[in-house]
């Protein structure tokens, strides 16, 4: 393997893991490939995002609303009140996501450059 394959491969490596799943394939010219995992994670993210923005709209309506002091551990006690009542879309988001990472990065590796 020569020295610039290694650093593509690396390239593709850190991308993937620190950006987001799927981008190291497009160094190594797989874009359908990383589609396959940046497509889902992509879904599982805005799900997950979506979830903590609805939760923040709820603190925020009765902090405004003086139902809630500001107080950060009422506050932080809220929160968690809620994360208990996400459900399971929540976690096959979390799920999907962490798996699209890991299986990016393992793809990522067994990939010639």
């Amino acid at each position: 393997m020569s020295g610039s394959s290694l650093s593509k491969r690396n390239l593709a490596l850190l991308l993937s893991a620190l950006v987001f799943p799927g981008s190291g394939h497009f160094v190594l010219h797989r874009k359908a490939r990383g589609c396959l995992f940046l497509v889902p994670a992509l879904v599982a993210l805005v799900m997950v995002l979506r979830q903590i923005m609805a939760r923040l709209d709820q603190v925020m309506a009765q902090i405004d609303s003086g139902a809630l002091p500001l107080d950060v551990q009422l506050i932080v006690e809220k929160v968690d009140a809620l994360s208990a009542n996400d459900g399971p879309a929540m976690t096959v988001a979390v799920s999907v996501l962490v798996a699209c990472w890991i299986g990016s990065l393992i793809d990522t590796w067994l990939l010639k450059p």
